[in-house]
């Protein structure tokens, strides 16, 4: 179906979400961390951007900050995991910044759902 760039620090959190995808028919490239996703991302040109909120170096918020910053990734849509409360103070920020944020101990199963959505609303370079 669509590319999807996922990065997330925790093998185990990157492994569950990449099957998610990969069952819905996307083709998952992953990184291990915030500085690999964003080195990728112009080389990728994913259609969907999926990390984790929380990394070490560079965060999910950084790596949304260079998919905005970039003319030519700007589009692509681009969905937060965390493991943090909604009402976390980062959380909250990062909701302004992306596209969607998926709640690690309750909404994980949707991951495949919700990306089909946005890759299908064309809100994908």
């Amino acid at each position: 179906m669509a590319k999807v760039l996922l990065a997330d620090d925790d093998p185990d959190i990157r492994e569950l979400a990449r099957l998610l995808l990969s069952r819905h028919g996307h083709q998952v490239v992953t990184a291990d961390d915030g500085v690999e996703a964003i080195a990728m991302l112009p080389r990728e040109t994913p259609a969907l951007v999926v990390t984790d909120l929380n990394m070490p170096h560079k965060d999910g918020r950084d790596v949304c900050s260079a998919v905005r910053s970039s003319p030519t990734l700007r589009m692509i849509p681009v969905v937060l995991l965390t493991a943090l409360p909604l009402t976390d103070e980062r959380v909250v920020q990062a909701t302004a910044e992306c596209h969607a944020i998926v709640l690690l101990k309750t909404d994980i199963s949707t991951l495949g759902d919700l990306a089909d959505r946005l890759v299908s609303e064309g809100t994908a370079a």
